[in-house]
């Protein structure tokens, strides 16, 4: 038997609340899925020191230029709203004595709220410290808020563009294609790299030294840090995610072993997950958690298989094939085109619908 421990991201599995987007689009209007865009593609390439969601401290020389607050943010969290079924689904597995941890790409205001709603005590998640108080004392000049706006100016400007490459790569080509290798949008990864990586350094800002977002690789430290204190190891663990922020422990914990488990993923979440979960209940992801639990891989395998086996109708020839189901598991299975292809359009139709399923406004 497995121990009873879940490791799960946040936004997405528990919340539904895009923290940042949020909070930068009523700054700044149009820039967050841009920056967003460009996120992916750093981290696609591998950029040195760079890790997917590092679009958090992307962001954040916006803030400071716009006056935003860390009460600013932690109003935001406010309006978070927990995915349908959260509450019962960690509450069960408390009082089932199972061990939660979270490893979240958000800003910790967010989760100082969330976690005690649940009952989840900080120390128990991992999440991106934004402290905007102590970053004005040292970035609050004119100009370096004169030179943002500047940059934001440009980057809007190039939002066209930039939806013309996000369309592209929605259309199946890799962000690494468009927009590193086409040059009809190097003028837009250029400016970009332009600000983020040299502007900014020359001012003495280092974006990525300003704030350390829990994202990519970081997750995975902190998901051995929290390993080690309950005295267990990587294989031991299933992680629920579904975005490119996940990607990175979802591939370690393959490697090792472990269960990484996408919930309405999208490819990213998917590619290295070894088991995906489309619902809009997040009470479907217990039967996976209890047959890891009770027998590994091969219990989740043939759990799966009954589940599948259970919408099967009639029989004969003529009949109804499946009923329409509440949720869908599957075994990932990448290298399979068609496997692939059946992930992406029901997890894509997934994702789209939970924004309507999500419940229980917080504050």
């Amino acid at each position: 038997m497995k121990p009873k421990v879940l490791f799960t991201d946040g936004e997405g599995p528990i919340v539904f609340k895009d923290l940042a987007a949020d909070v930068t689009e009523k700054v700044v209007p149009g820039l967050f899925p841009v920056l967003s865009f460009y996120d992916d593609y750093l981290a696609e390439i591998g950029t040195e020191g760079y890790q997917a969601g590092d679009t958090l401290a992307l962001v954040v020389p916006h803030f400071l230029a716009h006056g935003v607050k860390d009460k600013d943010i932690a109003n935001e969290a406010k309006d978070a709203k927990l995915c349908f079924g959260v509450e019962e689904y960690v509450s069960e597995l408390k009082k089932d004595e199972w061990n939660i941890r979270i490893i979240s790409t958000a800003y910790s205001q967010m989760w100082e709220l969330v976690g005690e709603h649940l009952g989840i005590p900080i120390q128990d998640i991992a999440c991106t410290k934004l402290d905007l108080k102590a970053l004005k004392e040292s970035f609050g000049s004119k100009d370096f808020y004169a030179r943002v706006l500047a940059a934001e100016k440009n980057i809007l400007a190039s939002t066209p563009l930039a939806n013309e490459a996000m369309r592209e790569v929605d259309q199946g080509k890799s962000v690494v294609e468009v927009l590193g290798k086409n040059p009809k949008f190097t003028p837009l990864r250029e400016s970009l790299d332009h600000f983020y990586w040299d502007e900014l350094k020359n001012l003495g800002y280092q974006t990525l030294e300003a704030v350390t977002v829990i994202g990519g690789k970081r997750k995975i430290d902190a998901a051995q840090n929290f390993a080690r204190e309950l005295g267990l190891s990587l294989s031991d663990i299933p992680y629920v995610g579904d975005s490119i922020t996940d990607d990175a422990i979802h591939k370690r914990l393959k490697d090792e072993g472990g269960l990484p488990i996408a919930i309405n993923g999208n490819a990213y979440a998917l590619r290295n997950a070894r088991v995906a979960v489309a619902t809009e209940d997040m009470r479907n992801v217990r039967p996976i958690l209890d047959a890891w639990q009770a027998g590994g891989f091969e219990a989740v395998k043939s759990r799966i298989d009954e589940s599948n086996q259970s919408f099967m109708v009639g029989g004969k020839e003529g009949s109804p094939i499946h009923e329409e189901p509440s949720h869908y598991y599957h075994i990932v299975k990448w290298d399979n085109p068609a496997n692939q292809r059946e992930l992406r359009q029901v997890h894509g139709e997934f994702r789209r619908r939970v924004r309507g399923a999500a419940t229980a406004k917080l504050g």
